[in-house]
């Protein structure tokens, strides 16, 4: 299948890959291994040595355990010491010795976990293998691990089946047994380093080895090899207690399970307390195989077992039948739930499928919402679907089939699984209304587009990019590509709130010598009824933005956007002016409904902030309150008119800052001010508040200054906070400093009202440029000190 992504290429860019499968369970076909096959006596020797492992959490302390792990797996090959484990014993107490996190995923510095430090190999793939573990019950066994991964070494982590199978049987009464693999679950890095619980049902008839494997990527930069990490705790591979789930559901069907796989079904083994809907017309059947030729599938998607909707005789077209879920708990905002299942609908007569989700606790549906919606045939193969699942309150889901115009319409469901973390609606098709602007860009860009190039909207597209290398031509500083969702409907009088993840890479593997200068990634909302002759950017919103090269990995990102009225989605890459091989890519972009966190923290926007790279934002340049004419604006330097040899900041670009410069042969001093929108002050009982912004300074007028105040939006009252005349700077050309001052609640600022930042210029002979005005969380010292008012 290939990797494609949403791309933005720069000069020479090319981007060795796409954003993969995050947390997917892969195809889990029996793929042969590329080791050698392996000859051993009679299979019964070594299957009577099978047992049934049990949970491990690795000790604590001096007395770590690797319980009956094998650390020496003999297909792992290419550590750099063999006589070493590539997978070791270690806990936060040796983090800095040894590599891994600081704790266990309980949070203790002393608890062990299993690590796989990166630079002890340079195999692509290294291994961590169980003990033989006798076949399962038909009801499967449930999986639990926790696990982390860092660095940008480190690529995946799967969890594979293992099984030797016959293949010839030898005159010298030996058998050759050819290992075979089956990947239940794989999860990607993004670099984050936090424990993650992963949960996994699977089943299987033989004697066999569960593994994990540690992919590492040691194929592109150099620089990447021998940096990251692998971590594992808390591996139980205990059974599934199908029967006391069972028992619990047929005496009340209301009840709230709690199980790390609820949910998870094969229906190798019956339901896995999954119930048929009394309301409805008919009822789903398990099923091993159809006998039919010309519809429903002839074995499970992996095993033989699953469940179908027969849709013979006394089936009438219309009638519905519906599988609920046992009821689930609510959703972490941050992270939902990806559903994933497998369907089969094959037949000349298929109706609908549907992926319904039902609000309310047990006795009382509050409300139900479509998730996924297929109609017709698809082929006689199984096909994956998945859809993001979120909710504030408990919850089931509903898989809901009706018949279609003949008997010839089976349609059955296989392998259903809630896994972790977002996750786009696949296949798009089948996304319903609320979820069509999902897309992986496997396919086409989902319904996003680029803006009309007569608008004069922007100067370059975004291209989808499917892992072949790609051109384009070079690029001005400043050049930016729009990215249009379809619109998001909204009623009346309510304020929609979703949730937008997405993954990104923001690489400039050349870094010029001036600093960063790749360019910057933003989202922003804008209203429907804001597509008029107005300016662009004063119609949008921002909701989340980065600056410049981040890393050579793909990392997730997600963003809280709050809108009334009918919106879209706008997704802008910004060029800077980096002379090296540079690219901005956004791939997997998934909504749900929600209030969530910004990630990562650096990316939330404030209202006041802003880049001066193509407007002033929401700031605005006032006449000064003397009376006095005044001959001289706050305004955007433009590559024919700014102060001479100060490029931008933020890029390096000729324009996209701010800047003020008075000569006045009469030596009259004027007064300029550069006001930004309304703001929530910081202070007591709410956050504490620090403005950051650059500038410079150019002229010889001794009495040009720089004052930053704080004013009242309400009364008109003003402080001054921050202040630095020019001849405090050791100067002799232009050159951008860094300042900072907290943004402090006081007798004449209270802490939660309204207020306005205020840049005020003062000069007859020079000025000032400003550029990069960013506000943070938290409190910070005065910067430089010297620009500290005297009180």
């Amino acid at each position: 299948m290939s990797k494609t992504c949403l791309l933005l290429i720069f000069l020479l860019a090319i981007v060795g890959h796409c954003h993969g499968d995050k947390i997917l369970p892969a195809d889990r076909e029996a793929d042969v291994f590329n080791s050698s096959t392996v000859v051993v006596d009679r299979v019964a020797r070594q299957t009577s040595s099978s047992m049934t492992p049990s949970q491990c959490s690795f000790g604590r302390g001096r007395e770590l355990t690797g319980c009956d792990w094998n650390l020496t797996d003999v297909e792992s090959v290419g550590s750099i010491d063999s006589h070493v484990p590539a997978w070791q014993l270690s806990s936060g107490r040796t983090s800095y010795f040894r590599g891994g996190p600081s704790t266990d995923a309980s949070g203790d510095q002393d608890g062990g976990y299993l690590l796989m430090d990166t630079l002890r190999g340079v195999a692509e793939t290294i291994k961590l293998s169980s003990m033989m573990i006798n076949a399962t019950l038909p009801e499967g066994r449930c999986v639990v691990f926790q696990y982390a991964m860092d660095g940008p070494s480190a690529d995946r982590l799967r969890l594979v089946l293992r099984q030797s199978q016959l293949v010839h049987q030898m005159a010298n009464d030996t058998v050759l047994l050819m290992p075979r693999r089956e990947v239940l679950w794989e999860g990607r890095s993004d670099s984050s380093d936090k424990w993650l619980t992963a949960s996994v049902l699977y089943s299987h008839g033989q004697p066999h080895q569960l593994a994990f494997e540690a992919v590492v990527d040691n194929s592109v930069q150099s620089q990447r090899r021998l940096r990251g990490h692998f971590v594992l705790d808390n591996v139980d591979l205990g059974t599934w207690k199908e029967d006391e789930n069972e028992k619990a559901l047929n005496e009340n069907p209301d009840t709230l399970m709690v199980d790390p796989c609820l949910g998870h079904c094969n229906f190798d083994g019956g339901f896995c307390g999954w119930s048929n809907d009394q309301d409805d017309d008919f009822d789903w059947n398990l099923g091993r195989g159809s006998l039919n030729a010309v519809t429903g599938p002839i074995a499970g998607h992996l095993s033989r077992g699953y469940a179908y909707i027969d849709s013979g005789y006394p089936r009438r077209p219309g009638d519905r039948a519906r599988l609920l879920s046992p009821f689930m708990e609510p959703t972490d905002p941050d992270q939902p739930l990806c559903l994933r299942f497998w369907t089969h609908m094959f037949g000349n007569g298929i109706g609908m499928l549907k992926v319904v989700q039902l609000f309310g606790p047990p006795g009382s549906d509050i409300s139900s919402k479509e998730l996924w919606s297929l109609t017709g045939e698809s082929s006689n193969n199984w096909h994956q679907g998945q859809i993001t699942v979120s909710s504030n309150m408990i919850f089931r889901i509903a898989f809901e089939a009706t018949t279609g115009r003949n008997h010839l319409g089976d349609i059955a469901i296989d392998d259903v699984s809630f896994d972790p973390g977002p996750c786009p609606s696949a296949p798009q098709a089948a996304a319903a209304p609320t979820q069509q602007n999902d897309c992986n860009f496997e396919t086409d860009e989902c319904g996003w587009t680029n803006a009309v190039t007569r608008e004069n909207m922007d100067d370059i597209d975004w291209i989808r990019y499917v892992m072949s290398p790609g051109r384009s031509p070079v690029q001005r500083p400043g050049d930016r590509a729009l990215l249009f969702s379809r619109p998001f409907n909204v009623t009346s009088g309510k304020m929609d709130m979703r949730c937008m993840t997405f993954w990104y890479l923001m690489n400039e593997p050349i870094i010029d010598p001036t600093g960063p200068s790749l360019g910057s990634l933003r989202i922003y909302t804008r209203r429907e009824e804001a597509f008029s002759g107005l300016p662009l950017l004063g119609q949008m919103v921002a909701v989340w933005r980065l600056h410049n090269h981040q890393a050579g990995v793909w990392k997730m990102g997600r963003a809280l956007i709050q809108q009334t009225g009918n919106y879209r989605v706008v997704i802008e890459g910004l060029w800077g002016s980096s002379r090296g091989a540079g690219s901005i890519s956004i791939d997997d972009i998934s909504f749900y409904e929600g209030s969530c966190s910004t990630h990562p923290n650096q990316a939330m926007p404030m209202a006041t902030e802003c880049n001066f790279d193509r407007d002033m934002c929401s700031w605005r340049s006032i006449a000064n309150t003397t009376g006095v004419r005044q001959d001289t604006d706050w305004r955007l330097a433009t590559a024919a008119r700014r102060p001479a040899n100060l490029p931008d900041h933020t890029f390096g670009a000729p324009s996209g800052y701010v800047y003020f410069d008075v000569f006045s042969q009469q030596n009259r001093q004027e007064v300029i001010r550069l006001v930004g929108p309304n703001m929530t002050s910081g202070g007591i009982g709410r956050p504490r508040l620090c403005l950051t912004f650059w500038f410079a300074a150019f002229g010889a007028g001794d009495t040009t200054q720089l004052r930053v105040l704080m004013m009242d939006s309400v009364g008109g009252s003003e402080k001054e906070i921050w202040m630095l005349r020019v001849v405090q700077l050791e100067s002799t050309r232009p050159d951008w400093n860094f300042g900072q001052v907290e943004l402090e609640s006081d007798g004449t600022n209270v802490s939660g009202q309204e207020v306005k930042l205020v840049y005020e210029g003062r000069a007859s002979n020079g000025g000032f440029a400003v550029d990069d005005i960013t506000i943070y969380q938290g409190g910070c010292k005065t910067r430089p000190k010297f620009a500290t008012p005297i009180s």
